[in-house]
């Protein structure tokens, strides 16, 4: 056993403050991957129920796959450079380099879903699904210019100590990474607040929308989620200790957690429009299911819908009644189910057609 080299205690307890700080990222980065892995298994029959036997490929579909899989490879991938022996430098830095890339990828495919969600909802509005779009293209050209500008900052060091191995790649503490995750942070406060305005602007009017209300209730989570691990990514990344850097920085925490909440998000909205037999597109783009008061019937596919009725009563009134005042409705229940309509068609409407006339014989008499 060849002897330990001999080091000045200033940076022996430098050194032991990096190898515990590498300790805690091993640790935060198995945590992440678990968190991944156990959502995936929990949540694979509603996968294969609502994306894997649904109809065409679609581009939110597609988006789904890939925020369901680029993740756990990133994990993997980032597993190995903690954990994997005997890596060279050369290997380490196109390991690194390649865990940073990918995981900018997995955090703009989450970005996407959430963009192509809003887009849906303001289907009617140019206007704001372009302020959207140009927002989340500009925050990803960003992301990816400050990625190139800190390209060598986290490249990996050798080990300065000839005779000591450890495990995995060494990198240096970088203090610039935390310029990544401003963009995102950014993001995703611009589209949480595009998420709520709706419900918002609904109840200034005095009415409600549960399948809104539900949208902006799991985009609250989603950027709770997002906006707190993003935070501690950022802050801990400026943070000097290794204690608190190197976790921050090279656990793939921020992209394990979105990729987790997003992918609920898109199965909340498969299941509820498995729930009432409809499109999930058709369910977050169609303006006139949010402007009236509804929520799930009994049965399956069934609404209840709660309308003010304007017409007038068709019964017979006696002649004395004629002249009396009479009193508003009052809000009535109605019961629907979506797809299907059993309403009588009256001659003049658009789906009207006559009945067939009976052909016409002629009796000749000789």
């Amino acid at each position: 056993m060849a002897a330990l080299p001999q080091v000045p205690q200033d940076e022996l307890v430098e050194l032991l403050t990096s190898l515990e700080g590498l300790e805690r990222t091993r640790y935060l980065s198995i945590a992440t991957a678990c968190c991944v892995a156990y959502d995936m298994l929990l949540t694979f029959d509603q996968e294969i129920e609502y994306f894997w036997q649904s109809g065409p490929w679609t581009i939110s579909r597609v988006l789904f796959f890939l925020n369901r899989y680029v993740p756990p490879i990133t994990l993997t991938i980032c597993l190995v450079g903690l954990f994997a022996p005997n890596l060279t430098v050369k290997f380490c830095t196109g390991l690194i380099h390649s865990v940073f890339f990918l995981s900018i990828v997995g955090l703009v495919i989450v970005q996407a879903i959430i963009v192509l969600r809003i887009c849906y909802v303001y289907s009617k509005s140019f206007v704001a699904r372009a302020f959207i779009v140009g927002c989340f293209v500009s925050t990803t050209v960003i992301t990816l210019l400050l990625y190139g500008m800190i390209w060598h900052d986290i490249d990996p060091v050798p080990m300065p100590y000839p005779g000591l191995k450890i495990d995995g790649c060494t990198a240096p503490p970088s203090g610039q990474v935390w310029k990544l995750f401003i963009p995102n942070l950014v993001l995703h406060t611009v589209l949480y607040l595009a998420t709520t305005l709706p419900p918002l602007m609904m109840r200034r009017i005095g009415r409600t929308s549960h399948l809104l209300d539900r949208l902006a209730r799991d985009g609250g989570i989603l950027y709770f989620n997002v906006f707190a691990v993003a935070m501690f990514s950022a802050i801990g990344s400026i943070d000097r200790s290794p204690l608190v850097n190197l976790p921050a920085i090279y656990s793939n925490l921020l992209l394990g957690i979105a990729s987790v909440s997003v992918s609920r998000l898109m199965l909340s909205i498969r299941s509820l429009a498995a729930r009432l037999s409809v499109s999930p597109d058709w369910l977050l783009n169609n303006t006139e299911l949010s402007r009236v008061n509804w929520k799930p019937g009994p049965r399956q596919g069934e609404l209840i819908v709660e309308i003010d009725p304007v017409e007038e009563d068709l019964e017979l009134h006696s002649i004395g009644d004629v002249h009396k005042e009479r009193r508003p409705s009052p809000p009535a229940i109605y019961t629907t189910r979506v797809g299907v309509l059993d309403d009588v068609v009256y001659p003049g409407t658009r789906d009207y057609k006559p009945p067939q006339q009976p052909k016409k014989t002629t009796v000749t008499f000789q």
